[in-house]
């Protein structure tokens, strides 16, 4: 064996060698993958008509929860479902309709209102018969807590569950369709 067999020169080596336009393509591709990943988990899509928007993207919940604002938490953050549909790790996607010190008032019929603005009415009867048991509370949100809403009025939301805790909260929902 000669001395180039044993120690090829760089010249004889591979070298690999990207023009602009390969090297732009590789960047563009690179990025949309990274992107495509880190994104792909911040996506959440309804499919229930309990809200009014169908596609969301997700942000870590921090700052601030207003009135109005979507946010997710785990079904474990309900007192008492019963929907037999959902499983033990669901998660539920609503709006925030009282924030803590709002007053809830309910009446005869069901009609829930926070500080005299009407949230929704309560059913006595889901879709299929089966009883409901509305929640009757009339006083104000206690502190870390939030009365969350859906938007249609057969929503399974706080009228029937509940106030939700804020360590409870998973994510904030902003709507993008």
């Amino acid at each position: 064996m000669d001395a180039l067999t044993r120690y090829p020169s760089s010249k004889s080596m591979f070298q690999w060698k990207l023009n602009e336009r390969e090297k732009r393509v590789a960047i563009i591709f690179l990025a949309s993958l990274f992107i495509g990943t880190a994104i792909a988990g911040r996506i959440a899509v309804v499919t229930s008509e309990s809200i009014d928007h169908r596609v969301f993207f997700l942000s870590k919940q921090a700052g601030h929860i207003s009135k109005g604002d979507y946010l997710v938490f785990n079904k474990e953050g309900a007192h008492a479902f019963m929907q037999k549909s959902l499983r033990v790790h669901d998660r539920l996607l609503k709006k925030v309709g009282c924030v803590p010190g709002d007053e809830i008032t309910v009446d005869e019929k069901f009609n829930y209102s926070c500080n005299n603005n009407p949230i929704g009415q309560a059913l006595t009867a889901d879709s299929k018969g089966r009883a409901l048991n509305p929640i009757i509370f009339n006083g104000v949100v206690p502190t870390g807590n939030y009365f969350m809403v859906g938007t249609h009025p057969r929503s399974f939301d706080s009228k029937y569950y509940g106030f939700i805790n804020e360590h409870d909260f998973l994510y904030k929902a902003l709507p993008i369709w």
